[in-house]
């Protein structure tokens, strides 16, 4: 059976490079709010004429490349990229109304988030040294570098490179693998343990108890003074650019304690345990019945991050 699978790896881009990519990244973001946008129109001029909304041709990238000449910079397969972007958020949005849930609309993408963009391998145009520890994308006119030690046989599908609120670049290189290993059919009920959740200690079981860290409460105090100096920096200057680096880095220092934390627990237990039970909570339901447990369940360790990592181990 083939899965696919992710290597997300750290890269150092030169000055040069860096301008490039966060050029890549300004163009897939304006042709995407422009196509947006331009769906966004045409509903609300046809939708009392569905034939004509239904037969009605959006523009493509090309036809966006000749209106706007500086998108022929960057790279073509990442501006097609983001129509099949657009299309999976329109997809997923109509999925959720027919499961009766109504949210999940696209949005305008901000130059103040995390920026990503997604490329694929054409004619080989991607590609990755294991020696020198570099990596080739297109329109780049050198190799970039990177630090990682993994390793991997198959070739490369796709990459999504993409910089974090910090300004840290990664590249996500997507590859295809065979899984050989088969499903246990018979477990012992020795190696089987369920555990439920509590904010106070994260797991309880009758053999044992496992705490949650808690981090972000050790930062806390940390976060709120950064706080209170960006939002006494002018909007707009360097002051408060650095000020926002600053906190940005401490918001990322706590979620990198936080998954490596979740990673090394779930590895343990999936060494030592054969069947894992937990209970499918509603967190948020939770929530609003006691205000008490928002930051504990939502910040201090994430409940569904949680066994989403463990369910796909134990696999």
């Amino acid at each position: 059976m083939n899965i696919h699978r992710a290597v997300k790896i750290r890269v150092y881009p030169t000055r040069g490079q860096r301008a490039l990519l966060d050029r890549t990244f300004g163009c897939c973001r304006f042709i995407y709010n422009k196509m947006l946008e331009e769906r966004i129109r045409v509903y609300k001029e046809l939708k009392e004429d569905k034939d004509a909304l239904y037969a009605y041709k959006y523009r493509t990238e090309r036809e966006y490349k000749v209106q706007f000449p500086f998108l022929k910079v960057v790279d073509a397969k990442a501006l097609q990229s983001e129509w099949r972007h657009l299309k999976s958020a329109y997809d997923n949005f109509f999925g959720n109304l027919k499961k009766g849930i109504k949210k999940g609309f696209p949005r305008f993408k901000s130059k103040k988030s995390k920026q990503s963009y997604t490329t694929f391998n054409i004619n080989n145009n991607c590609k990755i040294d294991f020696r020198k520890k570099r990596l080739k994308l297109p329109k780049i006119k050198s190799w970039i570098r990177y630090r990682d030690n993994r390793m991997f046989h198959e070739g490369i599908h796709r990459i999504t490179v993409s910089r974090n609120r910090s300004g840290k670049y990664f590249a996500s290189i997507f590859i295809e693998t065979e899984n050989n290993i088969l499903p246990k059919q018979i477990l012992k009920e020795e190696y089987i343990i369920g555990f439920d959740m509590s904010a106070a200690k994260f797991l309880i079981a009758k053999e044992l108890e496992l705490s949650s860290p808690r981090w972000y409460r050790q930062e806390e105090s940390k976060l709120k003074k950064l706080h209170r100096e960006l939002s006494r920096k002018k909007k707009g200057s360097r002051n408060r650019n650095r000020a926002r680096l600053r906190l940005s880095r401490l918001y990322e220092k706590i979620n990198y304690r936080k998954l490596d934390w979740v990673h090394k627990l779930t590895y343990c237990m999936s060494q030592h345990f054969e069947g894992i039970i937990l209970e499918d909570l509603n967190i948020k339901g939770m929530q609003q019945f006691n205000s008490g447990l928002s930051k504990s369940v939502t910040l201090d360790f994430s409940w569904h991050q949680f066994t989403k990592i463990l369910k796909y181990k134990m696999e």
